[in-house]
């Protein structure tokens, strides 16, 4: 807001208007005010007889950071022609402020005859150049008025300086204000937020690499355009909601809008993108028996007596549910439970599922109903005692692998509007979720998954090529593996698994990023390269030889990201301790080994090529080691490998959180991190141990949200700067922000037009705008 809040003059500015109008007793009449009409050109006549005239010039608009000069001629043109000297209008007058530009000399001769004018007017915006205004631009900026009489004069004089006390306020007003404040004003709203003016300005230096800020040769500071537009973050009030942090970074619209926000000047108007689509932990559960195996044995036993839901309808499961010490209501649920299950799948005897896998496959089984498909499903395993984390529980089913005339069948079904709707209302709500959701084709999503996803089962793991794996439980191919029993007091190796479809007993997440990367490398011209076995490649590991430095290698392996290893001693013995399962191993095309041996720089392109396959497909790391015979391994993994770390990701792409809980009076205490931990238990009894995990597949973590700019939008180092001090702000308390992808792919380190990735040290190279201030202090800044 750039005026007073209340006008001190009323509705209307005018002073001597005002005057004018207020006079009372024998002086009205006396004092007349007449607006001279003005022409587009700038022409205008008093045509009339005036006694005592003040022809004054009148502003009809406020003016902000912009002078206005006026220069008035009387006569022009004539043999009286004069052109008086100019008036101006400084910056922040009011409507309605007047300045003298003719008064004629009336000493020996009150009347004046009329008179002709003609006015040009010039406007200067914030120490710019002056521009001319013409036609409406003039008529519409200001207006001539003529007050008559010595009255009139006199009053005029006594007020004249009201014209500018009201300028200074508004002029005041304004410089609190952040967008028209300059100079001290902004120095004192950066006082008040704890934002200093920057004295020096950050400078990359290409030979180091390194950023660092270089003071400014005084009196040199850091203007005031951007200075106010770092103040912006500070003098608005700000939520940290996902709206808030948009309408911060965008500006108002739609995703097509320009950014209109904290980085408008972002090229082509490219709007940043919030993405919290999080990654689902992965769950697993074991049972130990902590001393005696019978602890677990009579667990199970009493899980299927009172817990299991029994579905085959036989005398012994009839007997079971019959005994169960509940109300008479909820065995009738339970019994119309196991009749609606039979209609849809097929069960042994023998089987049990825990009851709110039984609620969600019966769901399933009734959206099947409901769409008129006679499909029963094959039930091929149940609870198992001996069945491991996947099954000893009853948490987890194999049902038989849909034909893909079933599942092409069930897909037209449900896309097909025009069906008759069913009395089942619970169904029908789930075929309209899962049409919302969208229905892959069946080429993509042979099992069905989108059927079982929307009615509550998030896991659907191929087990082999007849069979998949049903849970309500998100296991995502992760199961724990553990002894039956362990001894008290002494440690127990305990293991966990993201197992690939079809469990093949690699790393899911590693196996089909290999795969993909593999097909997007063939795809793209180039010769296939060769997988190891485990077994295979601990053998060439340990062939590896010694290399002096400086090898031409060494150069092209550095362009593409990846560490040359000279002493591969130490760093086998470091890899032979990771598990199989997390390391895979492949041997580069001979050609194009050769190549990289020789240092040739195309190489070193096509390496760097395949090694951002490997990122795009969410592989932490990936570490060379150079053979005789031109041959070169690539040590692939999704955690942190040795001398390579994490040179892929900013972070490891899978982990595992342990926590044992005590059953029947069992306690245990467990390593909390690792595929691999060591379970031992402290007190007789039964534990179950959980296994918590997680596969990064390019999704944001939970508690996590993460910022985005479309492919190509580079950030100058300033805006990168701007950037980490806005996140800065509107970070809500326990949540990450992940800025991973911007700092690779987005940061413009010596403005040519390209992104350099950023280093971990140059990444947090920035200056940090909001300072703490201590309590008290005011003038530190």
């Amino acid at each position: 807001m750039t005026d007073l809040r209340v006008p001190v003059d009323g509705a209307d500015p005018s002073v001597e208007r005002n005057l004018v109008d207020q006079l009372e007793g024998p002086y009205p009449g006396t004092v007349r005010r007449v607006v001279v009409p003005l022409a587009d050109s700038g022409a205008a006549v008093v045509d009339w007889t005036s006694r005592h005239p003040l022809l004054t010039v009148v502003l009809r608009r406020d003016l902000v950071e912009e002078t206005v000069r006026v220069t008035v001629t009387v006569d022009p043109g004539g043999a009286g022609q004069r052109v008086l000297p100019p008036v101006v209008f400084a910056p922040w007058s009011a409507a309605g402020a007047s300045v003298p530009a003719y008064a004629p000399d009336t000493a020996d001769e009150p009347l004046v005859a009329s008179f002709p004018v003609a006015v040009t007017v010039e406007r200067a915006v914030d120490g710019a150049s002056a521009t001319a205004l013409t036609g409406a631009a003039l008529t519409g900026l200001i207006e001539l008025a003529v007050l008559e009489g010595n009255l009139g004069r006199l009053l005029y004089l006594m007020s004249y300086e009201k014209h500018r006390l009201r300028r200074a306020a508004r002029e005041v007003h304004a410089y609190r204000t952040l967008a028209h404040a300059r100079r001290d004003a902004l120095d004192r709203i950066g006082a008040d937020v704890g934002v200093a003016r920057f004295v020096d300005e950050l400078v990359h230096e290409p030979a180091s690499g390194e950023v660092y800020a270089r003071r400014l040769a005084p009196p040199a500071r850091e203007p005031d355009g951007a200075y106010a537009h770092r103040l912006g973050l500070y003098r608005r009030f700000l939520l940290p909601t996902p709206g808030a942090v948009r309408r911060l970074l965008n500006g108002p619209g739609t995703d097509t809008d320009p950014n209109t926000g904290l980085f408008a000047d972002l090229p082509g108007g490219e709007r940043f993108t919030l993405r919290e689509d999080d990654d689902r932990f992965a769950v697993a559960i074991r049972l130990v028996a902590a001393g005696d195996p019978q602890h677990r044995t009579n667990f199970l036993a009493q899980l299927r007596r009172d817990r299991l839901v029994l579905p085959a309808n036989t005398p012994p499961n009839n007997t079971v549910h019959a005994g169960r010490a509940l109300p008479g209501s909820r065995l009738a649920e339970v019994t119309a439970l196991r009749a609606s299950l039979r209609q849809s799948y097929a069960f042994d005897s023998a089987h049990g599922i825990a009851p709110p896998l039984a609620a969600a496959l019966d769901r399933a089984g009734r959206v099947c109903r409901a769409l008129g498909s006679s499909i029963v499903w094959q039930v091929t395993r149940a609870q198992d005692d001996a069945g491991g984390s996947r099954y000893e529980l009853g948490l987890g089913v194999d049902v038989s692998w849909p034909t893909p005339a079933q599942a092409t069948d069930l897909r037209n079904r449900v896309l097909d509007t025009a069906r008759a709707v069913t009395a089942d209302r619970t169904a029908e709500a789930l075929i309209a979720a899962a049409r919302a959701h969208g229905v892959p084709t069946v080429a993509a999503d042979g099992e069905l998954a989108w059927l079982w996803r929307v009615c509550g089962l998030p896991t659907t793991h191929r087990v082999s090529t007849t069979r998949m794996y049903l849970s309500h439980l998100p296991t995502r191919g992760l199961a724990v593996t553990a002894p039956l029993s362990a001894a008290v007091g002494a440690d127990t190796t305990v293991e966990a698994q993201f197992h690939a479809p079809g469990d093949p007993g690699g790393n899911a997440l590693l196996l089909a990023g290999l795969v993909a990367a593999a097909s997007a490398w063939t795809g793209a011209g180039e010769p296939a390269w060769t997988p190891l076995t485990d077994a295979a490649a601990r053998t060439r590991w340990a062939a590896v030889p010694t290399r002096p430095a400086g090898q031409p290698v060494d150069q092209v392996l550095a362009a593409a990201g990846l560490p040359a290893v000279r002493d591969p001693a130490p760093l086998v013995a470091a890899l032979n301790r990771l598990p199989d399962e997390l390391v895979e191993t492949i041997e580069l095309p001979a050609a194009l080994a050769g190549a990289l041996i020789a240092g040739q720089p195309a190489a070193g392109d096509r390496l760097a090529r395949l090694v951002g396959l490997l990122r795009d497909q969410h592989l932490a790391a990936a570490l060379p080691l150079v053979e005789t015979g031109n041959r070169i391994l690539l040590v692939c993994s999704v955690i942190g490998l040795p001398q390579a770390g994490l040179n892929l990701a900013e972070r490891r792409a899978t982990g595992f959180r342990w926590y044992t809980v005590g059953l029947g009076g069992g306690t245990a205490q467990i390593k909390a991190v690792g595929a691999r931990t060591a379970l031992r238990p402290t007190h007789a009894g039964l534990v179950a141990v959980v296994a918590l995990s997680y596969v990064r597949t390019g999704r944001t973590d939970p508690y996590e949200f993460r910022v985005e700019l479309p492919d190509g939008v580079t950030l100058t180092l300033a805006q990168y700067e701007r950037l980490m001090n806005a996140l800065t702000r509107v970070c809500p308390l326990g949540v990450e922000i992940n800025t991973f992808g911007i700092r690779r792919d987005h940061v413009d380190l010596d403005t040519d037009g390209t992104a350099e990735p950023l280093r971990p040290a140059v990444a947090r190279t920035f200056r940090t705008f909001q300072q703490r201030r201590h309590r008290g202090v005011y003038d530190q800044l």
